[in-house]
């Protein structure tokens, strides 16, 4: 089981990365591969190097043939947080590795996976392309043929929730417009760790009508400037997804030189979710190190996931 409390397991088949944005400046991720490494871990090798603030990440990034078919083999219906040692939507990762592990989260429909990523333009790219497109089988391994998830004859699956990581404002602004152009069932934000006060006021509650009252749809004669505004319009003149923001978990950093959260910037999240009806999940409040964390106090103590997750699990 993971130690990540949103989530029962991590699925990384692909690894790798380089630093993004503020929020990646101690990824825990950086010092597990150079463990990993240094243990012997094959698909590793190669992808940190030392400074002097510790590892950081290269650049390389590698594809793990063992780990890909992992959800393949586990039947239990189980939560995956995927690609928690680098970013599925790296700049360097070529579109069939994704094909690959996009085939691998639709042939898994008992499953629950959380994809999340610091580059929301490359991944709302990608499955705009791939909407756009009829159904692609794709060889998976070991023999087997997927299918990918995605197409324009099919609704975007509900068991594969599409997030953004926010860290402040700056990533607010950037990442949440690309995560709403993006066709998917469930979108998330991982408000972790949460460095500076953040408004969704914006993206919590967007506003305008369309598409004859119908609230599914979206078409091309929607406002140009809604949040939720799709950009490429199928054959038909409209896409089937609801555009909205399902889920924020917030967190303060952890581990050594972690830098503290103002516990009014979960709260503000906190409220701006409740009055928007969005769950909220607080993961925790952060600290130098992990064992020494404060606790969540009273009234940050909300563990809330998404109706997608409650409907699955009844």
């Amino acid at each position: 089981m993971s130690a990540i409390e949103w989530t029962e397991k991590t699925w990384n088949p692909i690894v790798g990365c380089t630093v993004k944005s503020p929020g990646c400046t101690n990824c825990y991720a950086m010092g597990m591969a150079a463990r990993l490494e240094a243990m012997g871990v094959p698909q590793y090798v190669g992808l940190t190097q030392r400074s002097k603030a510790g590892a950081v990440w290269t650049g390389k990034m590698a594809f793990a043939e063992k780990a890909l078919l992992e959800p393949l083999r586990r039947k239990k219906p189980t939560m995956w947080f995927v690609n928690s040692m680098g970013d599925l939507f790296h700049e360097s990762v070529p579109d069939e590795w994704i094909d690959r592990v996009f085939a691998v989260m639709g042939s898994c429909p008992q499953h629950t996976f959380q994809v999340l990523t610091k580059r929301s333009d490359r991944m709302r790219d990608y499955l705009s392309r791939r909407k756009s497109a009829k159904p692609v089988a794709v060889s998976v391994g070991d023999g087997i043929l997927g299918e990918h998830p995605f197409s324009n004859e099919l609704l975007p699956p509900a068991n594969i929730w599409l997030g953004v990581s926010v860290e402040d404002q700056a990533r607010a602004d950037e990442r949440i417009p690309d995560l709403l152009a993006t066709p998917a069932a469930v979108r998330w934000l991982s408000c972790e760790p949460l460095l500076g006060e953040v408004d969704l006021l914006a993206f919590l509650e967007p506003t305008g009508a369309c598409c004859g009252g119908e609230p599914e749809y979206r078409c091309a004669s929607c406002p140009s400037d809604a949040t939720w505004r799709y950009s490429v319009p199928a054959d038909n003149g409209m896409w089937a997804f609801d555009p909205t923001i399902d889920w924020v978990v917030v967190g303060g950093e952890s581990g050594p030189g972690a830098r503290p959260m103002n516990t009014g910037w979960a709260r503000s999240l906190r409220d701006q979710c409740a009055a928007a009806n969005v769950p909220f999940f607080m993961k925790q409040m952060g600290g130098p190190v992990k064992a020494r964390m404060p606790e969540i106090s009273g009234d940050l103590l909300i563990r809330q996931y998404p109706r997608a997750a409650l409907d699955r699990a009844a």
